[in-house]
């Protein structure tokens, strides 16, 4: 399955529908039989302008003290098998962890220590996701961030220095990657300094001089600054009403930290790190950060999500810098036990994606409506249930790849996320033209739907449908006289109880991942649309992806 495009990618134009509460738009009329709750439109024409979704745009994060439950002997035929059938990718490794973890050449490797065999095992494992090795863009398939700590030193971990982090990229990055440079798309220096430097930003910026002026990753590339941001409202941080931490500080930062960056750019490019998380697992003191179903596809945690992307990556562009989510979930805290772990993270997942890459941002409507402005990319993020180094514990509730509790250490699995993270890769990362779309509301369901499109070749148009509702939605769709194929992504419950966004599983056309990774592939249905037009309906919780052939555009 390794290096395998997405189906039709390379020539195809994707209209990406997405059910969201709240949402309105113009009603227009629906031909299709039977009740429609909503209508869309796809132009045949290719669209002038527009933006993309980059290759490599996918990935994960994983936590250091989890190297050997995803990456070890055991595991990693699985794992790599989980990754390569999204094509391409970045993982990242780190999260608190790499600022609490110390590299060490000669220690035996444990849960509590970074070790060469903790490299080893990533390289061996990104040599067998990039079997084929090379993408288009002549990068390898997957690249792979290592995070080392930048962090205030402390009594109990006085190493957090420029001389460990040199320690760490000469003698563990460089002998493990030695042959395979190209795969280490960067080296990530401290996680969430906002929190670690108690907003202090003179002494933020201090350390990160010290660092650089060591050459601390060279001759690797260097990602910075892998900001948090308090779970609040867009308009809280808009308006400066919350502590809103480096938030506002990222012009100072990056005027900082990007000519380092950009002196030593790799194949994957350079660019500035954020984070964000729209729920918390723990909210006793702040009840807007409860996680629930409903709060986590509301429009507006998809607006703070929004804002965050466009005023961070437009930064990071007036730079000359990329703008990367390095850590994303559902809920901050390891993640929230059935919200977190069920269907509607799947739906979440997708939904964002495409918000990453086209952030329409609250505060200016239709300011990006060319997608001009976004993320080249995000990272799921992966943690154990409860803290580091117990991962005999168990998953965190947000895994998109749970690894195996047990001391047999066996193969990783996927979670709802996962198929979200699978559909995206193979049937939209990679192309151009990336729009939104208005959708014509006929009805309460209907106003749960956004429409999204990217180009590609003349012979093939994409629709990704999704209902984020908790009930059908019927969807008519203009488009040119032409057959189709339709690929769903639907809520799996195996009790037969009729869970949708609650339902604990996900499958793509019925299908799911095999038991040792691979995807067995997509299984479409046919259609014909008639008279220009063609129904599609939506179950709770589902998405659809219809690509169009043989149109005159």
């Amino acid at each position: 399955m390794r290096n395998r495009p997405a189906r039709g990618v390379a020539a195809a134009v994707a209209l990406v529908v997405l059910a969201c509460p709240g949402v309105s738009f113009a009603e227009s009329p629906g031909t299709a039989t039977g009740p429609v709750h909503a209508s869309v439109r796809l132009d045949p024409r290719p669209m002038v302008g527009g933006g993309s979704v980059p290759a490599h745009f996918v990935g994960f994060s994983v936590e250091w003290s989890l190297i050997e439950r995803y990456m070890g002997p055991t595991a990693r035929p699985a794992f790599a098998n989980l990754l390569g059938n999204l094509g391409t990718g970045v993982l990242r490794i780190g999260g608190s962890s790499q600022d609490v973890m110390p590299f060490d050449a000669t220690a035996v490797n444990t849960n509590e220590v970074i070790t060469p065999e903790d490299l080893a095992d990533i390289r061996a494992t990104l040599d067998a996701a990039n079997a084929d090795h090379i993408a288009g863009d002549g990068t390898p398939n997957w690249g792979v961030i290592l995070g080392t700590a930048m962090s205030p030193p402390t009594a109990q971990r006085p190493w957090r220095v420029p001389e460990h982090a040199r320690a760490f990229v000469t003698q563990g990055v460089g002998p493990a990657f030695a042959g395979a440079d190209e795969d280490v798309a960067a080296v990530s220096l401290g996680n969430e300094p906002d929190l670690s430097y108690r907003y202090d930003l003179q002494q933020y910026l201090g350390d990160f001089a010290a660092f650089s002026g060591a050459n601390a990753t060279r001759p690797y590339p260097i990602v910075t600054p892998n900001t948090s941001e308090p779970i609040a409202p867009w308009t809280s941080i808009a308006n400066r009403s919350v502590e809103t931490r480096f938030f506002w500080d990222w012009p100072a930062i990056l005027d900082a930290t990007a000519p380092a960056t950009k002196a030593n750019a790799g194949a994957f490019g350079a660019w500035a790190a954020d984070h964000f998380y729209p729920l918390a697992r723990t909210c006793a003191t702040d009840p807007y950060r409860c996680p629930t179903i409903p709060a986590l596809l509301s429009d507006e945690r998809s607006a703070n999500f929004n804002y965050q992307v466009y005023t961070h990556a437009n930064e990071a562009a007036r730079r000359g810098l990329g703008y990367r989510v390095e850590e994303l979930n559902t809920a901050a805290g390891r993640g929230a036990h059935g919200v977190s772990d069920v269907a509607a993270s799947a739906v979440w997942a997708l939904d964002t994606m495409f918000n990453a890459a086209c952030p329409q941002p609250p505060h200016a409507p239709s300011v990006n409506a060319e997608c001009g402005t976004g993320a080249i990319g995000v990272n799921f993020h992966n943690a154990e249930v409860r803290a580091f180094f117990h991962p005999e514990e168990g998953n965190g509730y947000y895994n998109a790849i749970n690894f195996d509790p047990s001391a047999a250490m066996g193969a990783p699995t996927p979670a709802p996320e996962y198929y979200a993270l699978l559909l995206f890769a193979r049937l939209a990362q990679g192309t151009t033209g990336l729009r939104p779309m208005p959708v014509a509301v006929n009805a309460p369901q209907g106003g749960q739907v956004k429409a999204w499109r990217v180009d590609g070749g003349a012979s093939e148009r994409r629709a990704f449908l999704i209902n984020k509702g908790d009930q059908p939605v019927s969807l008519d769709v203009a488009a040119p006289g032409a057959t189709y194929e339709i690929d769903r992504m639907t809520p799996d419950d195996p009790s037969g109880a009729g869970r949708t966004l609650d339902a604990p599983g996900v499958r793509i056309d019925g299908r799911v991942v095999s038991a040792d990774g691979s995807w067995p592939g997509f299984q479409p249905t046919v259609g014909t649309a008639e008279a220009g037009h063609f129904q599609v309906t939506l179950g709770a919780g589902e998405a659809v992806v219809v690509t169009l052939h043989g149109h005159d555009g």
